[in-house]
This record gives structure tokens, C-alpha cells and sequence, in this order.
């Protein structure tokens, strides 16, 4: 025991350099005596007080250092310290030289959990002071000196101390009277805020009654006492704290005095604890509800621990196994390559096998085995294994087996691929069509594992694993289940695309494995990837053209805006012929892209058609309107007549037939400098209840070459490059119009003279029966009959271009906000609107226009639907979202093309009506008319 205490006694020496430090500079001898009275090491002042270097005084007898009575002063308080009682006294000593000094000596015990493990012994020469004494000075006031310096000398200790020392009441309020300056980093209080307070107020409240209880057990004892607990830190957290002390008592009167102790953050230690005891729950939860059997050996092969489920496999008592070798139970025929296995676990490498057991009774049983090396500090120190039951599996592989020549007589007569699994994923069989397909012998193929020859990589070369794979799948959760295409792999590494079912395998409720049964379809899908890849090219074309004619359209818009607001402008009259050459190349330019878009959008199949009933005399007025200023810049007639018996109102897409007629006239204006246009519909032959009408667009221009005719339809073609060159154009138009016809179920075809002229002539079928006439045409149907140009039976109605005073728009006080990222059509906006007599503001991506609603409230905005940062369509969205119904204002979609589709988005994000680029000023003061007085009509509803 005394052994112990020495030994833990030079340990403490050793670890607590703060310690060391005040030590080694102490100018007073302090020396460490253990239980024994034994020197065990002293400081360097030691040597200067008795002239001894450490080592040889550490050897001295006491006889050397003292006299007799001075040994017995020594060994006196040696023992009280022992007691653990700290105590004083006066010695004189004989140094090396001889001289003899006088000195006064603490014995302080130093206490560790154990109790007191050894003894510090200070002392101080006061030969002078007991020369000043001679000279007056008292004895009182020399002790009090020596005390007042032994107590600074605690106060050094405690100071640097990295552990809390601190002195409480010895009552229940167990208040601090002292706390080192460690209470800072450990608990984030300075002394001074902790000394007065009661140290219960800062333990956790689960366990200040633990602690309670604990001290007043203490406090009838005179032994040191540890206890841990959780204390509070001053940022509000909890760490664990560990406290050695004990109780003092007063030496007068023996009652006590207060409480001593030394507090440690031992928060780290208990974490590792609970870390540890977790998981050694988890290991133990594992190890015992496992619905395998698992078990330990050691590196003899005996069991040193196992679970129920092993006693319940092997029919032993968990008794019995323990100790016993596993070689005692594996059946001899299996005992070689069991042993193989374990011998791998032992060197470390994890193994999986199966084996054959006898159990108490006899019986024999198949298990599968997985066995893992247990290694500590990187060295094997045991076997950990898993075991379970496979022997009616067992049993029904080889039934399988014994009826694998009956199967596949069944199997060799489909040509389908069909093999069967095992829950492994073994073959188990497979037919002579599945060996011919894969290149596999069938006698090769069966007991391999088959996702790793066949189905072990993906079409695109990656690693195909196991969890993903379709088969392996239906294995695990008996679900059948079709795959439309996938790749298998040959015996040569080749590989085809199949098309397979895989069907699970049950007997007796248990899933025991799967059929697989598949076709080779590589011809078949190379075909439709062909196809696929056709499709998606002429895709990829119509989407680039789509986008290039959108990306050139948006600058060509702005190109003509601003060459209409110039010609509004005072110009000469060679500037008025440059702005008007600006504006018709500008427009040819856009016809030119619009018949691009419209070609990629038919061969991607993505042109809709829009049926509704419509005035097919407007339809054709409005188309022949387009050209009248044209016409009558060339002199020539431009007329169209409609036969008595055509219904007035037809069931088909008034834009498509619009676009055909206004192709087709745009055409027949181009190539004819004399003589007359002329546009006829009249009825056709018809079938059913439908109407088949024929229009047909007659001019007197350069005709065509007969052999020329069949090229007039086809795409990008021209009759003659030098024509080209005169009257421009991309050989799109009449393409357009060939396949829109087509569309609506009609046909196309040309009449031509060379020199004379041509006529295009188209059919449609114009379904005019049992069509309800909407509201809004039988309201607009009188009016129609009063402005229609009457008809002549015999000739052709001569149309006079209509002009009309154009009245000066007042501002109705709408306030307006433009959307439009680009910039030249932003400008061209703004200048079109600022001479209609408004001034707008103007926004330039959706989220602008979000922060300009939030600031003020707008009557109506016209909104570019394909802006940057957020477009036109949820930026309509999220307006709809945010705004209240007082403050939502019209929003006028702004589109470089038109188009149902874009039409349809417009209306779904909750916009009223869409325009197209390039903007007219016209368009623009009939859409302000319109909406100024729906808004006046709104505002006078909410009003009442």
C-alpha cells in the first residue's frame, strides 16, 4: 500500500508542470517526503539552505540534519500530516559546513483520491530572525510572518492551478468563500462572481439532490469524498464535473470549519463513456435479436459467446457450446473446406461459404456461413460468425435439378430465351434458345452466377449493380416485373438488346427464386432508333430555326418601328425614298424569316390549327386589304368576288386560310407589273354534309414555264435563280401554303402561260352546318351587311383603297407601363405611344416590372413575353398572385411572332389579347381605345 502511495505520489510530481514552475523558484526548501519519511525530492533552494546538493540530501539520515529532539519535533508533526492535518514548528539543523541554523518548517499532507499520499515539507532559515528577536522582535510576530508567508505560498499553488480550487461553507448553503482564478477558463465566472453564491445554484437540477445527499454522508466522516456531477458554465451549456474534497475541521474546538475541494472538466471522459456504452447497446442488440444465429470464437476455433438462435439451430444448450471447438459439429465430408474458411477469417479476409452441421439429435443440417475477423489494435484476435438454415432450399434446388431434363425438353421447343434462378442468382436452367442467343453451353451457364456474365454492364458501359438490376429485384421482393429494352451480354463480349419479363419463383409461400424469359429485338430497335434519330434531327433543325428566326426578328422589329416613326417625320424627299427602300427590305426580311419559322414549326409538327366559325367575306377583305396600297403604287387592279351560294359563315382556321390567301396574293402581286389580281371562291362539288370550297387567285403577270410547275411547291426551290434575283424570296411561301392546305384537308394546284399569267387554285373543306354562330357574329352580322362591298354575278369587284381622317387620340389619363428588354424597339414603344399623347414607363425584365407595380399602380401594361431574368408569362403569373383585384391592370401580351400556341400561353398566365411584332401605331391606338373604355366601364362597376 505504501508502494502504491509512492508511486502515485512521484506521478502527480511529474504531471503538474504549473506546479514545477513554482517549485523550482521558490527561495524556500520544499521538500517531498512520502508516507514512509522517506525524501523523495526537493527543490533547488534545499542545496542553499543546508549546503547539500539534492541528491546527497536526499540520502542524509536525520541524524546528520538534527539532533535528537529535533528528530522527535520532526516525526511529531510527520504523523499529524499523515493525519492530514497541516502544522508549524521550529527546528534547528546543522548544515553541511557545520553551522547550525534555525529554521521553521509546514508540514502540509498532499491528499489524492486515495487519501494522503505523501507530505510537503516548506521550510524557511530564520537564524536572523532569531537574531532580531534577541532585539525585541516578538515570537507572535514572527509566526504570524511565517504564516502570512506560508499563505502566500497556497495562494501561489492555488493560483496556478489548472484545476478549480476553491472553499465552501460546511453548511447547507455550501456558499464559495474562495475560488481559484481557474474558474474562468473551466467555467466562464470570475471568482468574484461565484464567491458569496451557493455552488448548488449551479448544478444541474437533476442532480443537485444526489449531491445534497452524498455531502451529508461526508459530512460524518473525516475521508475524502469524489463526486460527479453536471455543473452549468456561464454561456448556459452543461459539462460534467468531478470534485475531490474534504471537510476541515477546527483545531480548537474540533467541530467543522469548511468544505476543501478540487473540481476537474471531466465532460470529454464521460462523452467517451456514453459513446462506448452505446455501442456496446447496439453490439449487444445486434448480437442477441438477430434473426440469424451469431456467435464469437477465438482464434482455436471455440465459441466464447453466441445467441439464442444458435442453441435453438444446433439443439445445444448455450452451456454446452461454450468452449466447445465448431470442428466438433461440421459433417467430416465438409470439415476440410470449413476449415479453409476459417483459416482465411484468421488472416483477416471476410468469407462466405456453406457447409453441412449435425445437430445434438443427429440430424444434419445446410447452412450458409459468413465469417469476419475481429481485430483489435490491428491484430485478429477472434472470428465473429453468421449463420443460418438453407436446407429446404437446399432440398428444392435439387428437386429442381432432378427435373431440369424434363424442363428443358418443355423449354427447347419455344424460341423465346428462358433461364431460371436460384435466390442467389445462380442458374439453376436455362434452354437451348437462351444458350444459342447468349453463346453459353448450357452445362457452363448453370451454377454461375448470371447477373455477373450476362448482365453485369450497362448499355452505356457503366457498371450495372446488383441493387439496381430489374432480376435481382424481383428475387428480393417476388414482384414480376417487364423491361422494354435492355442490354445482355454474350460469351464473346458482345452485346444485343432484349426485351424481357422476369416472373418470381414461390413454392410453399417462399420466394425461392425467378424466370427470366426474354427476345433479342436489336433488329427491330435498330429500325425505330433510326427513326428516332431522323426525328429528332429534322427536331433539332426546326428548333434552330425557331431560334435564329426569333433572334433576328427581334432587332428586324425594331428596324421597322423606327423606320415608321421616321417617315412620320418631316423628311426630304431623298431621305423619304431611303426610309421607304429601309422599310420594305426590312419587311421583305420578315416575311422571309416568318416563312422560315412557319416551315420548321410544320415539319416538326408542331403548327396547331384553330377551329372556329368566322365571316369568311371579312377573312378575305382583310387579306385583300393588305395589298391595295401596293397595287395601286403599281397601277394595277386588285379585286376578289364571293359566289351567292357560299355560305357566309365557315368551320375552319380563319388565320390559316388568311395566311394561304395572303401568300398567294402576295405572290401573284410580285410577278405581275400589268393588268389585274383577282381573287374568286365559289362552291366545289361537295360530299357529305361539308362544303367543299375552291379559291382561286388569278393574275396577268410572267406566268411560268411548264416544265418549271413541279418544282412550285417543293422546299427552298426556285423556277429560274436570275428570277430570284429580281423579285427575291426563299421558295418557302408556296411550301407553306401546300402544307397548311394539306392540313385542312384541302388541296393545291397551278394553272399557268408563260407570258400571260397564272392561276393557284386550293380547296377546303368549310363545314357550315349545325355550327352555332357565336354571340359576338350574330352581333356584328348586321353589321357587316351594311359596310360588304356588293357583289357583281358577272366580273369582279374593283376594291378602292379606303381612306380615312385619322382622329387625334386624347389621353383618357391611363397610366402605361412597357415591358421590352430590347432596346430599339423599347424606344420606338415609347415614341409611338408618346405621340398618342401618353407617357409611359418603362421596365425592362419581369422583375422590374414587379418593383414599378409595387410603387404605383398601372392601367395597363404591355408586356414582352420573352424578356431576360424573368419573361412576360410568369411575370402575368406572379402578378395575378400579388396583386389585389382593385389593383390588377390589363396586361397586353408583346410577341415576335403570333401563333396559337403563344396566343394560348398569353390567355393561361392571364393576359387579354397578345400583339405581334413589328408594332403599328395603328394597332396600338385601336388596342388603347378599346381598353381605355373597358377600364372606364370597370371602374364605374366598382364605383357602384
Amino acid at each position: 500500500m505504501a508502494y502504491d502511495k509512492s508511486r502515485l505520489l512521484k506521478q502527480l510530481i511529474s504531471e503538474d508542470s504549473t506546479y514545477k514552475l513554482l517549485y523550482e523558484n521558490l527561495p524556500d526548501a520544499i521538500c517531498i517526503i512520502d508516507v514512509n519519511g522517506k525524501y523523495v525530492e526537493v527543490n533547488p533552494a534545499t542545496e542553499k539552505l543546508t549546503g547539500y546538493p539534492a541528491t546527497h540530501f536526499m540520502q542524509l539520515s536525520l541524524d546528520q540534519l538534527f539532533c535528537e529532539k529535533g528528530q522527535q519535533k520532526k516525526e511529531e508533526y510527520f504523523r499529524k500530516a499523515l493525519r492530514g492535518e497541516t502544522g508549524s514548528f521550529e527546528i534547528a539543523f546543522r548544515r553541511k559546513d557545520g553551522e547550525i541554523r534555525d529554521a521553521y518548517s509546514t508540514y502540509i499532507p498532499i491528499i489524492h483520491d486515495t487519501g494522503v499520499v505523501g507530505v510537503f515539507s516548506i521550510t524557511k532559515d530564520i537564524t536572523a530572525e532569531k537574531i532580531n528577536q534577541a532585539r525585541g522582535i516578538t515570537e507572535r510576530n514572527r509566526i504570524e510572518e511565517a504564516l502570512r508567508e506560508s499563505e502566500g505560498q497556497y495562494r501561489l499553488i492555488s493560483e496556478y492551478s489548472m484545476d478549480l480550487i476553491s472553499r465552501h461553507s460546511a453548511d447547507e448553503s455550501n456558499r464559495y468563500i474562495y475560488v481559484s482564478p481557474s474558474s474562468t477558463t473551466l467555467l466562464g465566472y470570475d471568482p468574484e462572481e461565484l464567491i458569496g453564491t451557493s455552488a448548488y445554484d449551479y448544478v444541474h437540477p437533476e442532480d443537485v439532490q444526489m449531491v445534497k445527499e452524498r455531502m451529508k454522508i461526508q459530512m460524518n466522516s473525516r475521508s475524502v469524498y469524489t463526486i460527479t456531477y453536471r455543473v452549468r458554465h456561464k454561456d448556459g451549456r452543461y459539462i460534467w464535473f468531478e470534485s475531490t474534497g474534504r471537510y476541515r475541521y477546527l483545531a480548537y474546538s474540533g467541530e467543522i470549519g469548511e468544505i476543501i475541494s478540487i473540481s476537474r472538466d471531466v465532460t470529454e471522459r464521460k462523452e467517451s463513456e456514453r459513446r462506448l456504452q452505446e455501442s456496446q447497446q447496439r453490439y449487444r442488440s445486434l448480437f442477441e435479436y438477430s434473426p440469424f444465429s451469431v456467435y464469437s470464437m477465438d482464434l482455436d476455433g471455440k465459441y466464447t459467446s453466441l445467441n439464442s438462435n444458435l442453441e435453438a439451430l444446433m439443439g445445444y444448450s448455450g452451456e454446452e457450446l461454450l468452449g466447445m471447438n465448431f470442428q466438433q459439429i461440421i459433417d467430416r465430408e465438409d470439415l476440410a473446406h470449413t476449415l479453409h474458411h476459417f483459416e482465411q477469417a484468421r488472416e483477416g479476409i471476410p468469407q462466405n461459404y456453406e457447409t453441412t452441421v449435425t445437430r445434438k439429435d443427429g440430424s444434419r443440417l445446410e447452412i450458409a456461413v459468413t465469417n469476419v475477423p475481429i481485430i483489435v489494435d490491428k491484430q485478429v484476435v477472434g472470428v465473429y460468425g453468421i449463420a443460418s438454415d438453407i436446407t429446404e432450399r437446399t432440398r428444392y434446388v435439387e428437386q429442381i435439378e432432378k427435373l431440369s431434363y424434363l424442363h428443358s425438353l418443355i423449354l427447347g421447343s419455344v424460341s423465346e430465351g428462358i433461364y431460371g434462378l436460384d435466390e442467389n442468382g445462380k442458374t439453376v436452367f436455362i434452354n437451348q434458345a437462351a444458350s444459342d442467343m447468349l453463346g453459353y453451353d448450357m452445362e457452363e451457364f448453370i451454377g454461375q452466377s448470371n447477373h455477373l456474365l450476362i448482365h453485369h454492364t450497362k448499355s452505356d458501359g457503366a457498371a450495372y449493380p446488383l441493387e439496381e438490376c430489374p432480376i435481382i429485384q424481383t428475387m428480393r421482393d417476388g414482384t414480376p416485373r417487364i423491361v422494354k429494352e435492355d442490354v445482355f451480354w454474350r460469351r464473346d463480349g458482345s452485346s444485343f438488346l432484349v426485351e424481357y419479363r422476369v416472373n418470381p419463383m414461390i413454392e410453399r409461400g417462399q420466394l425461392i427464386g425467378a424466370v427470366v424469359v426474354f427476345n433479342d429485338i436489336t433488329g427491330e430497335r435498330e429500325i425505330l432508333r433510326a427513326k428516332e434519330s431522323a426525328e429528332r434531327a429534322t427536331q433539332a433543325k426546326s428548333e434552330f430555326l425557331a431560334m435564329m428566326s426569333h433572334e433576328i426578328r427581334t432587332p428586324m422589329n425594331g428596324v421597322i418601328s423606327m423606320t415608321d416613326l421616321l417617315m412620320d417625320t418631316n423628311l426630304s424627299e431623298d431621305q423619304r425614298y431611303y426610309a421607304e427602300i429601309i422599310s420594305s427590305s426590312s419587311r421583305a426580311l420578315l416575311s422571309i424569316l416568318n416563312d422560315v419559322l412557319d416551315f420548321s414549326k410544320i415539319e416538326a409538327g408542331k403548327m396547331a390549327l384553330e377551329y372556329e366559325t368566322f365571316h369568311l367575306e371579312s377573312c378575305v377583305a382583310s387579306a385583300v386589304d393588305l395589298f391595295l396600297p401596293e397595287a395601286d403604287k403599281k397601277g394595277l387592279e386588285i379585286s376578289y368576288f364571293i359566289a351567292p351560294d357560299v355560305p357566309d359563315y365557315l368551320y375552319s382556321d380563319p388565320s390559316r386560310v388568311r395566311q394561304i390567301l395572303v401568300n398567294l396574293i402576295g405572290n401573284a402581286l410580285k410577278f405581275t407589273d400589268r393588268g389585274q389580281v383577282s381573287v374568286r371562291i365559289q362552291r366545289a362539288p361537295g360530299y357529305g354534309s361539308a362544303d367543299l370550297l375552291e379559291f382561286s387567285i388569278t393574275d396577268t403577270g410572267i406566268g411560268i414555264p411548264a416544265d418549271k410547275l413541279h418544282r412550285l411547291f417543293q422546299s427552298f426551290s426556285q423556277v429560274h435563280p436570275i428570277m430570284n434575283r429580281k423579285y427575291g424570296g426563299t421558295g418557302l411561301g408556296l411550301a407553306i401554303c401546300k402544307k397548311i392546305v394539306e392540313m385542312l384537308g384541302g388541296h393545291i394546284s397551278v394553272e399557268s402561260i408563260e407570258g400571260e399569267g397564272s392561276v393557284f387554285r386550293f380547296t377546303l373543306v368549310c363545314d357550315s352546318s349545325n355550327k352555332e354562330l357565336p354571340e359576338s357574329l350574330q352581333n356584328e352580322a348586321g353589321h357587316l351587311e351594311e359596310i360588304a362591298v356588293s357583289r357583281e354575278t358577272a366580273g369582279s369587284l374593283l376594291l378602292e383603297p379606303l381612306e380615312s381622317a385619322e382622329e387625334d387620340l386624347q389621353n383618357r389619363g391611363l397610366s402605361v407601363l412597357i415591358a421590352e428588354d430590347h432596346p430599339v424597339n423599347c424606344q420606338a414603344f415609347v415614341q409611338m405611344l408618346e405621340k398618342l399623347g401618353y407617357q409611359p414607363d418603362v421596365a425592362h425584365n419581369g422583375m422590374e416590372v414587379i418593383e414599378a407595380l409595387i410603387g404605383r399602380k398601372y392601367d395597363l401594361i404591355f408586356m414582352d413575353i420573352e424578356m431576360p431574368v424573368m419573361d412576360g408569362i410568369k411575370t402575368a403569373r406572379l402578378i395575378r398572385q400579388l396583386l389585389p383585384l382593385d389593383r390588377l391592370p390589363v396586361i397586353i401580351g408583346v410577341s415576335s411572332c403570333g401563333g396559337v400556341e403563344n396566343r394560348e400561353r398569353c390567355m393561361a398566365s392571364g393576359m387579354e389579347t397578345i400583339i405581334t411584332k413589328p408594332l403599328k401605331q395603328r394597332d396600338i391606338r385601336q388596342l388603347l381605345d378599346t381598353w381605355s373604355a373597358e377600364l372606364l366601364s370597370r371602374e364605374g362597376s366598382r364605383k357602384h
